[in-house]
């Protein structure tokens, strides 16, 4: 069977929601909604972020939403694609139906809850929605096969679009897959908008490349790993990327993808302020990227398969675990990092600033360029993480694409970055305990380092752009350090207060190269090293 609309047909076999497509009554439902309200209060890491501002706690207060929303189909109907608004969750919401006619889907009414809805939503404060069904969406909207550009937003104020259903044109129509990615990828550079699209439900089960190709937006999985995972086709533009990039609390991927959405929405009205109006809606939405993907949580069990011994020693070239993508979505630690402030990348590694715990930056790069961050760490890291992203840039015409290829190096720098001791290897084991130093996948548009066990010292951490093409490239860079990697200058022993255990440490390690004690970063224990902890002492 072949579903008619405007856009190239497309098949029932290939298109799938997010969510199985079965009826539901509203007693069916209510066991999914009732453990939905249960997770909600720490969903995402939103419990975190409200305990720790409190009343100031960003709600998405002004920021736009437009929902992309599938058919149920149930009984051949196309029109199924609204959300209940007489709930309560959507009570003072101006909810805008884009195409008639339309009727209440159970599907759609739980995705608006998780995006925009008072109760569940990460983001109540959203008063502004749009709802485009998917069959009109695809021609009116994203415009595809007609050869114009994609339609304007509906209103200035939408920063986020969420796509929670999974399909492909079929097999002889990868270029009009093709096409629908290009064109979205285009869409949210041209107007700063971030998308987030749902992977497929079913652990190994078939990625769909529409929308979850895309390399400008977050391709999402569940927290319960019951998703499709993987590297993007042979089809697709630059075959191999992993996805997803991020995963979230829900039962289905139709449920986590609007919470990720939420939470760009709640980073998006952060973004609103003063401090960060000299920034594009684009440069906004990638930020917006770099901060979910680099605040994510990542557990014991995420690896992105840097050996763990021998020569290769924390080089991986994978950037992504292969099934939790940059690990669990927090939205409190990536508001850590927009509001921990923004120190861009310096064009030597003599002229790096020292970063914060905290933070984010940019970095604009033409072909074999590199700029530089320093990490001045006084006691040990339990984990760092550092996140870079970029998007490629589509032509107006659809029919090619450039894309920058970055890695990203950690090292042990010595003299404010003049001297590098490399740590990849037999060189780290006793720096770091865990994970990899550099990232440098030949296709992702994302690398990432993740470290724990990270001893003090100075650490000076280079991007590189080791393509030729020409142009340049923006790319956003987002870390957190362990705060308590940042405590009191000279206290060596980590208790807390500079004191003649630390002088006496660093009598034991006088003329060795322990970094705990090198407080002048020379790369050697001596009396100026003694003196400045005398400096810092009670």
């Amino acid at each position: 069977m072949i579903l008619r609309h405007r856009s190239p047909p497309l098949p029932v076999s290939t298109f799938s929601r997010t969510m199985p497509i079965r009826l539901h009554t509203s007693s069916a439902l209510a066991p999914l909604c009732v453990v939905a309200l249960a997770l909600a209060a720490d969903d995402g890491g939103i419990g975190a972020l409200r305990a720790r501002l409190g009343a100031l706690t960003p709600t998405g207060a002004g920021v736009g939403v437009v929902q992309v929303e599938s058919p149920a189909q149930i009984g051949g109907k196309t029109d199924d694609f609204a959300p209940d608004l007489a709930l309560a969750d959507f009570s003072g919401k101006t909810v805008t139906m884009v195409n008639s006619p339309n009727s209440v889907s159970w599907h759609s009414t739980n995705v608006a809850q998780r995006l925009y809805g008072s109760t569940l939503s990460l983001a109540p404060g959203v008063t502004n929605a749009w709802i485009n069904g998917l069959f009109n969406w695809l021609p009116d909207m994203l415009r595809l096969g007609t050869g114009q550009a994609p339609a304007a937003l509906p209103n200035t104020s939408v920063r986020v679009m969420n796509h929670s259903w999974a399909a492909s044109y079929g097999t002889g129509n990868e270029s009009v897959d093709r096409e629908a990615v290009r064109r979205m990828d285009f869409w949210m550079t041209r107007d700063g908008i971030l998308a987030v699209y749902g992977e497929n439900n079913g652990a190994g089960s078939v990625r769909r490349p529409m929308m979850g190709d895309c390399f400008n937006g977050i391709s999402v999985g569940r927290l319960d790993l019951q998703h499709s995972a993987g590297a993007t086709g042979s089809a697709s533009d630059t075959p191999g990327r992993m996805k997803p990039e991020l995963i979230a609390p829900g039962d289905f991927t139709s449920m986590a993808t609007p919470l990720v959405g939420s939470a760009a929405v709640a980073l998006a009205e952060t973004l609103k302020g003063a401090e960060f109006s000299s920034l594009s809606n684009t440069q906004r939405a990638q930020l917006t990227k770099s901060a979910l993907l680099g605040g994510a949580d990542r557990t014991a069990s995420w690896a992105n398969n840097a050996p763990v011994d021998g020569s290769q020693r924390g080089v991986a070239t994978m950037p992504l675990d292969a099934i939790r993508g940059s690990g669990e979505l927090n939205v409190d630690r990536a508001h850590r990092i927009i509001t921990g402030g923004r120190i861009n990348g310096a064009a030597t590694a003599t002229a790096a600033t020292n970063a914060t715990p905290e933070g984010w930056g940019t970095v604009t790069l033409s072909a074999n360029g590199k700029q530089y961050w320093r990490f001045r760490l006084y006691q040990e890291a339990p984990a760092l993480d550092f996140t870079l992203v970029w998007p490629r840039g589509v032509s107006s015409g659809f029919n090619s694409y450039t894309y920058a290829n970055m890695n990203v190096r950690l090292q042990r720098s010595l003299n404010g970055g003049a001297d590098m001791i490399p740590l990849e290897g037999d060189a780290g084991l006793a720096t770091f305990v865990s994970g990899n130093v550099s990232s440098a996948s030949g296709v992702d548009n994302v690398e990432t380092i993740h470290l724990t066990g990270l001893r003090p010292g100075e650490y000076t951490l280079e991007v590189s752009r080791v393509d030729s093409a020409s142009g340049s490239v923006m790319a956003y860079a987002s870390w957190i350090v362990d705060d308590t990697a940042f405590g009191l200058e000279g206290d060596v022993d980590a208790n807390g207060t500079v004191d003649f255990g630390d002088v006496a440490l660093a009598l034991l390690s006088f003329g060795g190269d322990d970094p705990a004690s090198d407080m002048d970063v020379n790369g050697m224990i001596d009396f100026g090293d003694v003196a400045l902890i005398l400096l810092n002492f009670g």
